[in-house]
């Protein structure tokens, strides 16, 4: 954190801010300090303007799992401490299980503890598997939530978001600590934020120079040639975050942070980075035919069909239609025969014969009915007993 006169720097990303610290520092003046910033509430009442510090959520989980392979952290400290699974261990047995929860739903998964956190999770800062694991637990994982973090743990922050943005709301968001439990959706959360964020000047590791421009120039904070090359100097983090992501996340994990996170991708504009393997899947299940699928372009979200392409869909239906009908006549159905050459020859109708076709015989223009989609399942590893 940096505090001058101007201005309040923030970070949520400690990795790549030390630079941009010293720098704003010799442009302001202040002091740095490594100390966490307290709740957005007290940084509000100390009359300065804000300025967040963020990062990929991609990114800021691994630069966390990498701080603990380095014997360093707060998630590393308290899932290293071994009172603190005992302590957990020790309210979970004597907690009454929920009506209608699963048997064992309050039990830890059998030879976790702060020996095995050590030996699985944070021995090995090269690999991938590790991380995987790790990044389950702090995610997905109920049962040791209140371990990672008892302030998120407590939050009903946890229910519909993940421990990034968690530390995005206690910092930049009035209350965030206090969020009323009456905040049960991804929505009613994002709302929330838009009417009580404390600041809409943020800074991205990955676009570090172009927005610390922008958030001084907002803020009529000049700068002089000199400092303005000092600027363009800092360097990007883009390039090397989008390497380390290739390199541990695969598409199951990039789901994770994308379902958790997604309103911090939705604010600062992250996306998986296209050389992740199989990142054209990136946040939805893969379908039956996704060879068949691969060569096509991704639609932009909430985009429409235009109508060549409604009509270009329908006679394809059409011709998949003809074709079962063949198929039944090629096995002695009369009605069958006549049903394939009349539907091969709505097929071939330009798109005005087609739609006069559908007119004049509307129960023929009917369309199968959808299948009902399958019911969600949860994504927790354990019952929420929170």
């Amino acid at each position: 954190m940096l505090t001058s006169d101007k201005l309040i720097l923030v970070e949520l990303h400690k990795s790549g801010s030390s630079r941009l610290k010293k720098l704003l520092g010799e442009f302001v003046g202040g002091e740095t300090s490594g100390k966490h910033a307290g709740y957005a509430d007290e940084l509000v009442a100390t009359g300065k303007p804000i300025v967040g510090y963020v990062c990929n959520p991609l990114t800021w989980y691994l630069t966390q799992w990498q701080l603990g392979c380095a014997g360093k952290g707060d998630i590393h400290k308290r899932l290293t401490d071994q009172e603190r699974w005992d302590q957990l261990q020790a309210r979970r047995a004597n907690r009454p299980l929920k009506e209608g929860s699963r048997p064992g739903a309050l039990e830890l998964p059998e030879g976790w503890n702060a020996d095995y956190a050590k030996k699985a999770w944070y021995a090995d800062a090269e690999s991938p598997e590790a991380f995987r694991e790790w990044l389950k637990v702090v995610l997905t994982n109920r049962a040791i939530r209140r371990l990672v973090d008892s302030g998120y743990a407590g939050s009903p922050v946890n229910k519909v978001a993940g421990l990034m943005t968690y530390h995005l709301f206690t910092s930049f968001v009035r209350g965030g600590e206090n969020v009323d439990k009456s905040i049960d959706s991804l929505e009613a959360l994002e709302a929330l934020g838009a009417a009580n964020a404390i600041t809409p000047h943020f800074i991205r590791a990955e676009s570090i120079g172009t927005d610390l421009l922008q958030v001084l120039t907002t803020l009529g904070i000049s700068l002089t040639n000199e400092q303005r090359a000092e600027v363009d100097a800092l360097k990007d983090r883009g390039a090397a975050a989008a390497k380390a992501i290739q390199r541990f996340y695969d598409v199951p994990s990039l789901r994770m942070v994308a379902k958790r996170d997604e309103l911090i991708s939705k604010l600062f504009g992250y996306t998986a980075p296209s050389t992740v393997p199989d990142a054209e899947t990136f946040g939805r299940k893969p379908g039956k035919n996704k060879a068949d699928k691969a060569d096509k372009p991704p639609r932009a979200e909430g985009a429409k069909l235009s109508k060549a392409e409604k009509e270009q869909k329908r006679l394809a239906r059409e011709q998949r239609q003809a074709k079962k009908a063949a198929k039944g006549a090629g096995n002695g159905n009369g009605d069958g025969a006549k049903k394939a050459k009349s539907a091969r020859a709505e097929a071939k109708m330009n798109p005005a014969q087609a739609t006069t076709a559908k007119t004049a015989n509307p129960k023929a223009a009917k369309s199968p009915k959808p299948a009902k989609a399958a019911k969600a399942q949860p994504m927790d590893d354990e019952d929420d007993d929170e």
